[in-house]
């Protein structure tokens, strides 16, 4: 079959034929034509399953039991089951359309919906137990797992796309032509002339097949709490701060209660009860007394307000932090069923950072840097050494005038520092430069910070020096 468009008569060749005096009539025609380029109506997507609800949790239970045979059922709630999403909806396609003069894409199906996600499980019930005889822990029952996670709802699938009732076509269009005769007495006779043009359909995409939902969590199990011989867990006083005065004077006293956590508690409970087999065991209230003892040679009036933060642990131990001016050496020591803090030295903090420069010394590789403590503690105080040694720049810059460029920073090390006394003797010929940032007359710049420590305190003190070299 051929479809034939007449254009008209005369001399000129019409050769293309607009889209756009198409696509009107297709449009109107055939209502399924989008554009003069696509046909059929493109599915609407899935809408998204619904998430089911999580389970509640299950509140937590205190048990005194009197002899009685009892059933507690703390099992936390299980989850909704999310829904199913929907599938897409398929693209909507004419039964019949005519073959345009150019090519057609069908319209895709919508894409299914996801599922909804699974409600997670809630928690079991933390549950405590206050008992005197063993042999009663036998008469309870107890459920406390964690509930169930939802199951997740399935995706939906993807709607069908537009088929191609023909994967091809050919369109032949036809004008007249005036043809002169060789004879000029005969009028010019009319010729039909006509050109073919194949056009193609591509087929519309199936929606996508969505995602099945995540399936719920499911809950935690509660804890058990063991309680023998008690009708309360008894208050304690694990952490505190307390000024060294006062630690000197009366002393302080800390408690804390102690637990351990040993398995087989299935078998201790009634038969078939849902509990995790691990559970905690109350063991006792651990109380431990705690004194100072001063054995440093300054007098203890002049670090009176020091401080000290106590805090006793799990396994019964004693850890000690000293804060305030005053900076402590002490130890800790067990004494009887406490512990004793002996204060072997101490030293005021402001004595850490007394250090003065002197000056160079030396040239070339024995360049050293002297620096001297005026405190009275030098021989107390670990000290290290960070140096930055810059060089001044020959040419100084229009705005900034003469600029200094890094050649080394970093920590120095011990065998470049040479104690003697309360004086630091810096080795700065050690570094690792060339000899040419050593030379006499080169202007430097240095910046030496000094890290002091001394027991579990530090600082840090900076001190500048800029010049020539000698």
């Amino acid at each position: 079959m051929k479809w034939h468009h007449w254009v008209g008569i005369g001399s000129v060749v019409v050769g293309v034929i607009m889209l756009g005096a198409i696509a009107p009539g297709v449009s109107q025609h055939y209502p399924y034509y989008n554009n003069s380029f696509s046909w059929g109506q493109t599915g609407r997507d899935g809408r998204p399953g619904r998430d089911g609800r999580s389970g509640s949790n299950a509140q937590a239970q205190t048990i005194i039991i009197d002899g009685t045979a009892r059933t507690f059922d703390l099992k936390g709630g299980d989850g909704e089951p999310g829904t199913d999403g929907e599938y897409g909806e398929a693209a909507r396609c004419s039964s019949y359309w005519r073959r345009p003069e150019h090519n057609i894409r069908g319209a895709d199906g919508g894409d299914g919906g996801r599922g909804g996600n699974g409600g997670n499980g809630g928690d079991g019930a933390d549950v405590t137990i206050f008992y005197q005889q063993p042999q009663d822990l036998s008469l309870i029952f107890i459920d406390n797992r964690g509930g169930e996670g939802g199951l997740e709802g399935r995706g939906g699938y993807g709607g069908q796309g537009c088929g191609c009732p023909y994967s091809s076509w050919v369109v032949e269009t036809c004008h007249l032509e005036e043809v002169a005769s060789n004879n000029p007495e005969e009028k010019p006779r009319k010729e039909e002339r006509c050109t073919q043009q194949r056009y193609y359909c591509t087929p519309g995409h199936n929606g996508r097949n969505a995602p099945d939902g995540n399936p719920g969590r499911n809950g935690t199990p509660g804890t058990v709490t063991l309680i023998q011989n008690l009708t309360a867990i008894p208050t304690d006083n694990p952490n505190t701060t307390i000024s060294l005065a006062a630690l000197e004077r009366s002393g302080t006293t800390l408690s804390k209660n102690i637990w351990r956590s040993p398995t087989g508690l299935r078998s201790k409970l009634a038969s078939g009860s849902q509990v995790p087999d691990t559970y905690r065991e109350y063991v006792e209230l651990f109380t431990a007394p705690i004194q100072l003892a001063w054995a440093a040679d300054q007098p203890q009036t002049a670090f009176n307000q020091a401080q000290f933060s106590l805090s006793l642990g799990d396994s019964r131990q004693l850890a000690v932090q000293q804060s305030g001016e005053a900076w402590l050496d002490y130890t800790v020591q067990p004494q009887g069923n406490g512990f004793q803090i002996q204060v072997n030295r101490a030293m005021q903090a402001d004595e850490a950072t007394q250090l003065i420069r002197q000056g160079l010394r030396g040239t070339d590789r024995d360049l050293t840097f002297s620096i001297l403590d005026l405190g009275p503690r030098s021989d107390w105080l670990d000290t290290q050494f960070m140096v930055t040694y810059r060089t001044r720049n020959p040419t100084p810059q229009f705005r900034e005038g003469y600029t200094y460029e890094t050649r080394y920073s970093g920590r120095l090390s011990p065998e470049a520092v040479q104690q003697i006394g309360s004086e630091y003797q810096l080795r700065l010929g050690d570094l690792p430069l060339a000899q040419e940032y050593f030379q006499s007359g080169m202007v430097v710049d240095l910046e030496i910070t000094a890290e002091r420590r001394f027991g579990e305190h530090q600082t840090q003190q900076v001190i500048q020096w800029r010049g020539a070299l000698p």
